[in-house]
């Protein structure tokens, strides 16, 4: 807890391999009611385990094979930029124009990623013979079978990856870059089970490659529903080890009815093209 000259900055730490980001914001919430003063939480976490471990089994790290090194924070820049509901639906509805597809329709956040996947490769210069990959992170609290609950508390995401080459990506306008997104998270959503929670990785975050883009978190956290008795929170940040390049960190918006802000981070350069990107502000400009 960070005292401010007219405010109070609460931090929290968390390691992933204990919990996701659902159970993190279960977590912060929790903590805020009891400060407010309540004698019991409104939600308490799900700890059972048994059937979880039953099914996955014991993993064990051969740690004595890996590197595991200090995070080093790389030169980047940071910048929030902010989507207002009325942005955020124009991407959506120029994501799914003429298209046709046969489950569903692209959502807001893949509408919304597909755009910055866009813009970031774009302003990286990148050769147009390069891979490039969208990672974004996914809950599968819902799609496993059978469910688990909101409460379940533990770390119950993966990263659905999506691959393109950067000619392709740039060549083609949103509703293809937003229509492949759509189709990875169909594809590993049809493919899931709780098997797929044995395929844990360890990541070293000074090693990602600088041509793809990284998603986390997500506009359905409950980021403002806190207060520890001092009022509602008035912004959210990510800490250090989310600070990397093509990082982009998801939070929903301050202003309620369908607002997202994106945490991204770049290399200064990158940045400094990005906010000229032509696509990028012909949807922000609206906003402010």
């Amino acid at each position: 807890v960070t005292e401010l000259e007219d405010g109070v900055f609460i931090g929290c730490s968390l390691n992933h391999a204990t919990a996701d980001g659902e159970s993190f914001w279960h977590f912060f919430n929790s903590w805020s009611e009891l400060n407010a003063g309540r004698e019991t939480i409104s939600r308490p976490p799900l700890m059972e385990r048994d059937q979880i471990y039953k099914e996955l089994g014991q993993v064990r790290f051969p740690l004595s094979e890996h590197c595991i090194e200090r995070f080093k924070l790389p030169a980047v820049r940071e910048r929030i930029f902010c989507f207002s509901a009325q942005a955020i639906a124009r991407i959506k509805a120029k994501a799914n124009e003429r298209l046709k597809l046969q489950r569903g329709e692209i959502s807001s956040l893949q509408a919304l990623v597909g755009l910055m996947w866009r813009t970031i490769t774009r302003a990286r210069k990148i050769q147009a013979d390069q891979t490039t990959a969208c990672k974004l992170a996914a809950g599968l609290r819902k799609r496993l079978d059978p469910p688990l609950p909101r409460e379940y508390f533990g770390s119950c995401m993966l990263f659905f990856m999506t691959e393109a080459k950067v000619g392709e990506l740039l060549g083609q306008d949103l509703n293809w870059a937003a229509r492949a997104l759509h189709e990875t998270v169909l594809r590993e959503t049809a493919n899931m089970g709780r098997q797929r929670l044995k395929n844990i990785q360890l990541y070293d975050a000074n090693a990602f490659e600088s041509s793809n883009v990284r998603v986390a978190c997500s506009p359905w956290f409950q980021m403002y529903a806190s207060d520890f008795g001092w009022g509602k929170g008035l912004a959210v940040l990510s800490g250090s080890a989310n600070k990397f390049d093509g990082k982009i960190s998801v939070f929903p918006g301050k202003v309620e009815g369908g607002s997202i802000d994106l945490e991204v981070c770049l290399l200064p350069h990158v940045m400094a093209a990005l906010e000229l990107d032509e696509e990028l502000l012909d949807v922000l400009l609206p906003s402010y």
